[in-house]
């Protein structure tokens, strides 16, 4: 079976085996985990989260942590396959890039490096022809998946509670408040921070350091 996070890492493995890259930068898109996730609440078709895996190796050649990226693939934005795979090599732009530079003259030179043209920072309408020509072979080839596909939304709401609409959502026992908590402590409140970004995507995280950045307008989130 072909899964969805079968299909993009083999998007990610073609894009390396067309891509011009310095080492360094191959062996880091190598090592980056990849997944494929709902991105309820976002709008984003995709995440990077910078600093934010360890590898089994734990260490780098120079004795240091290791830490790579993270990029989260949107089962709920996902329009087609071509989407799909622009998608991944956007994000993968953004690992290339570094953390800060949005979409930038950088990202925008990173992407193009791996295959990938005449993109914009948002509302890109992914087309064949964007990927250069060994790299849509490749893509070409490809099974499609076969895992089934998620239930659209055609009005996303922006919550995960307003999502789910049919009970309360509770948070989780197990998580410790970012405000005291009656289970940690008196005084509690949400368990999830407030994460905003230029565009006004919010995300509501379970951490007090979120390190990723918008799939819309490119910029970082912040604490909100």
């Amino acid at each position: 079976m072909m899964t969805r996070e079968h299909y993009i890492n083999a998007v990610r493995d073609a894009a390396l085996s067309v891509a011009v890259l310095e080492p360094a930068e191959r062996s880091m898109l190598s090592g980056l985990k990849m997944i494929y996730g709902t991105g309820y609440g976002t709008g984003a078709r995709g995440l990077t989260y910078y600093n934010a895996w360890q590898g089994p190796k734990g260490q780098c050649e120079c004795g240091h942590d290791s830490h790579d990226a993270l990029i989260e693939i949107c089962a709920f934005a996902e329009e087609s396959l071509v989407q799909l795979a622009g998608t991944v090599i956007h994000e993968m732009g953004h690992a290339v890039a570094g953390k800060g530079k949005g979409h930038s003259k950088e990202w925008l030179t990173a992407c193009k490096r791996l295959g990938l043209r005449n993109i914009k920072a948002a509302g890109t309408v992914y087309q064949s022809a964007m990927f250069v020509p060994a790299l849509r072979a490749l893509l070409a080839a490809l099974p499609a998946p076969d895992d089934g596909k998620v239930i659209s939304w055609n009005q996303a709401p922006a919550t995960l509670g307003q999502i789910l609409g049919l009970t309360r959502v509770r948070p989780c026992a197990a998580g410790v408040g970012s405000r005291g908590g009656r289970s940690r402590g008196v005084g509690s409140g949400s368990r999830l921070r407030k994460w905003v970004c230029e565009c006004g995507v919010i995300a509501r995280v379970a951490a007090d350091d979120f390190r990723a950045t918008c799939g819309k307008c490119g910029t970082e989130f912040k604490s909100g």
